[in-house]
Formats: structure tokens, sequence, C-alpha cells
């Protein structure tokens, strides 16, 4: 029987010479049903070992402590399969090479950074208080330290009480104007002669802090200083010195008063507590928290008194504080500075007149005020300016008058008396003598020595100073006799 092909049937070869092949309709039939299985069972094991490759990676990646990759990090490559028309290329995913295992570096440990104290900035015009004698006067506050960094505040709070926070500092004036600072603004007191009286909370104040009253210069000053407000003290805290009266530098267990000559940042001092030439007058059993005479638990009185003689020169400063019926008294009436009467030079500077100043602030370096004392007491062993509270210490009442009190001479001329100087020798009376015998001459007054009897030396840093074993009394050169 004949067979006749059909267009369906008819190839072309793979010259593509046109000339028809023919293919057997039962051989076609039994070769479709095998081309097509093959292709599709080679299709599935490559795409099975091409799981088993990537998993494979994986495995291997994750050995190294890294996680495996997405499929987008396969690469496709071309794989050979097998068409019964020919040659197909099919592509498949392959796995990407791992990346080279680069160790993973441990993180440092952060030592965490103590954070500074929050500072409440302060306002330059915080308001005024009434000063008897003297009226209402304005409060202006410093704003930048020497370093440029934010002063704290001094509030006025009810009943005129001038509270500093910590690190805050403010000056007593006529005119306060914001974001100006003028020298001559400035209220300066006249103190010769004077008393000034004001009310004192020390609020729980300790070991590193200082809660300061005192007077200087400044209205003298043009230089708007470091400090950009004219401040000048015998320190140079702000870059310019100034003469400095400080009534009291004090915490709940130390007081302090000293006169400074504005080149003589020790000076001359009374109190209690610290080293450097200073007079003490009372012990931790009269002053401290608790204490039997001045509770620093509780607020007390301040009176500073600077007595003048008949030629208007002042004779030194006298302190009294008072709580109930109790009252401590601590002198400076004798300070020398290179040879001179401190005390003399400052004459002028307090009859012109000095600017109040209320300031608070805290240090790891003050045992020069509360460290141990002349005596042996130690009020503090280490400083802790960071248990110094935010705010606490406060001052009002303040009183200028003119001095009325009695002058006890012997506390306000606490130098050595000298020791009488000898009587010469009678001369002898002349006899006749040999021409060749000499006249015999007066005995010649004994040098003055150093008195060495009750005074020891100190040394205090650089400075060296003597300090009187039964007087108590600190002078700057060994005195004579």
């Amino acid at each position: 029987m004949a067979y006749t092909a059909t267009n369906e049937e008819l190839h072309l070869d793979e010259e593509g010479a046109g000339e028809p092949m023919l293919a057997h309709p039962r051989a076609q039939r039994r070769q479709l049903p095998w081309t097509g299985g093959a292709i599709a069972l080679m299709l599935g094991l490559l795409c099975f070992g091409a799981v088993l490759l990537r998993r494979s990676a994986m495995q291997g990646k994750e050995s190294h402590g890294v996680v495996a990759g997405s499929a987008s990090q396969l690469q496709a490559v071309p794989v050979t399969l097998p068409y019964s028309g020919g040659v197909q290329q099919a592509a498949v995913a392959a796995p990407a090479m791992a990346a080279p295992f680069t160790p993973v570096e441990q993180a440092t440990p952060v030592t965490p950074v103590a954070q500074a104290r929050p500072i409440t900035p302060a306002n330059q015009c915080p308001g005024s208080t009434m000063i008897q004698g003297l009226g209402e006067r304005k409060l202006v506050n410093s704003k930048i330290t020497k370093e440029g960094t934010p002063c704290a505040a001094v509030d006025v709070q009810p009943g005129g009480w001038i509270a500093p926070h910590l690190g805050g500092r403010t000056y007593f004036a006529k005119t306060c104007t914001d974001g100006s600072y003028d020298n001559n603004a400035y209220e300066a007191v006249q103190l010769l002669g004077k008393t000034v009286q004001y009310t004192v909370d020390l609020g729980g104040t300790g070991c590193g802090c200082n809660v300061a009253v005192y007077f200087t210069s400044m209205q003298k000053n043009p230089q708007p200083t470091a400090c950009q407000d004219h401040y000048c003290d015998a320190n140079s805290v702000c870059g310019v010195r100034c003469d400095e009266v400080d009534v009291m530098e004090a915490n709940s267990l130390v007081w302090r008063s000293t006169l400074h000559l504005a080149d003589d940042n020790v000076g001359g001092a009374a109190g209690y507590g610290g080293t450097g030439p200073h007079t003490q007058t009372w012990t931790k059993n009269e002053y401290g928290p608790g204490s039997t005479c001045i509770n620093t638990n509780l607020p007390f009185d301040v009176k500073a008194h600077f007595p003048a003689t008949e030629d208007e020169e002042l004779q030194g400063m006298m302190i009294d504080l008072i709580q109930g019926d109790c009252n401590l008294t601590a002198t400076v009436g004798w300070y020398k500075f290179k040879g001179k009467d401190a005390i003399k030079q400052l004459t002028t500077s307090l009859k012109e007149g000095m600017v109040p100043i209320v300031s608070y602030w805290s240090s790891a370096g003050l045992l020069w005020l509360d460290g141990k004392d002349i005596n042996g007491e130690v009020p503090c062993a280490v400083d802790r300016p960071n248990m110094c509270p935010e705010t606490g210490p406060k001052v009002s009442n303040f009183q200028v008058r003119n001095f009325t009190g009695w002058l006890h001479h012997s506390t306000m001329n606490l130098s050595p008396t000298p020791a009488p100087k000898p009587k010469p020798k009678p001369a002898a009376q002349a006899t006749a003598v040999p021409a060749a015998t000499a006249v015999a001459q007066p005995a010649a007054a004994p040098a003055a020595v150093p008195d060495t009897g009750n005074w020891i030396k100190v040394q205090n840093g650089a400075q060296t100073y003597y300090y009187n074993k039964v007087t108590k009394v600190s002078a700057w050169e060994l005195p004579t006799r």
C-alpha cells in the first residue's frame, strides 16, 4: 500500500536545502513520547542538582558564620540539553562563590561618661533687694565664666532672700540693663567706719562648698575682663586684680573672713578651718551643725565692722556671728604684706566704696578653707563638691550703718609686742689713768633677734608664714624681739 506524506510530515534538513524527509507515522509516534519524557527528566534532574548545589553553598556559608544569601545572589550558567530538533541552551541557576570570611571585631566596652550638672542659666536682672540705710538696689547676675561657659542663676525669693544656684554670682547695683554691663552702674558701698549686717542660711553646704559674701573695687575697673562684666578680685579670677574684702567664705563646717590687697591672694584672715595665715578664733564645738553657739543648720546674723581712727585710717575688720543669745567674734587687726601695713593700705578702697557680691561655688581643692586647721582639727579630710546642693544657701536683710560699737584694742592689734630695747649702761667715771690706757666706752644695745619662742614655721604651697602657738596669731615674717 502506497503512503503519501502530508505537508505537516515534511521537514527541512539541517542545512535547509528544502528536500523533504519522510518520517514514518508510527516511528514518529514512538519518538515523540520518548523525546518529551527525556527533556522533562533532564530538566528535573538539573533543577534538583541546582537545589542541592545551592543548599551546599548555603551550608558552606553558615559553617563560616555567614548567613546564606538570597536567590538573587545566584548566577545563571548555561546547560546543554538534548533536543530532537538539535541542541537547546537552558539557563540554570548556579550558586555564587561564598565571600571570604572576615572575623567580626568585638565591640569595645563603652565607659559611661559622667554627665555635667544641668545649669539654670542666669537671668542678668533677677530683681532687687532692700538695703537698710541705702534703699532698694538692683541685682546684676554674672552670665559668663572666664572659660566662656554659662554662669548659674541667682534668684530673688519671697522675703528678699538672695538665693544663688551652685555656680552663680551676683552684684549689687543702682541699675540693671539686660544685655549690657556698666562698671559705673554698680553700687559702691562706703565701708570705712561702717557696719554691714545680713542674715545667712548656709543651706546644708559641706566639704568643698563655698558660700561667699564679699566686696571688691570692681566699680573702678573699666575693663570688661574675661567674664565681660568688669569683675575683679585679689585672685584674678577673670583676669584683673583689685582689692577685696571677704566678710564670709563659709560652709556649714567652717568660716573664714579675709582682707586682701590686690596683689595678695592669701591675705590676712581669721576664723575656723583650713590652712594658710589666719587666726583661729573658735572650734567645732562653737560653730557647726548642732554646735553650742552657732548651729549652722539654722540661719544666723553676721555683722562686719570696719572701725577707723581719728585720722580716718582703717583699723581692721571685726566679725560677729549672732544666733539667739550667743555671739562669736573673729578679728583681722594685724595684716602685713611685703613689709608694709596692709590694713592702712586698704583705707582708700574702703573709703571710696566697694561693690557687694554674693556667690556660691564648689571645688575639690578647698582644703585651704575647710581642711586641717592650725590647732590640728580637721573639719574636712577631703572635699566632695559633687555633694554640694544645687540650691539652698541664701542671704537676706542687708543693712549698712555707722559703726558705733566699742573697739577692743587687744584684739585689733594682734601683732606681737616687741621686747623693750635694753637701756645703755652709764659711762664709767673717768679716773686718772696712764696715757696708754683707753677710756671705757658705753655698751652697745644688742641687735634684735628673731622671736623663736612660740612661733613655728608653716609651709603653704610656695608660700611660708609663721604661727604663734600661744596667741594663735599668724604672720608673713617672723617677728623679732
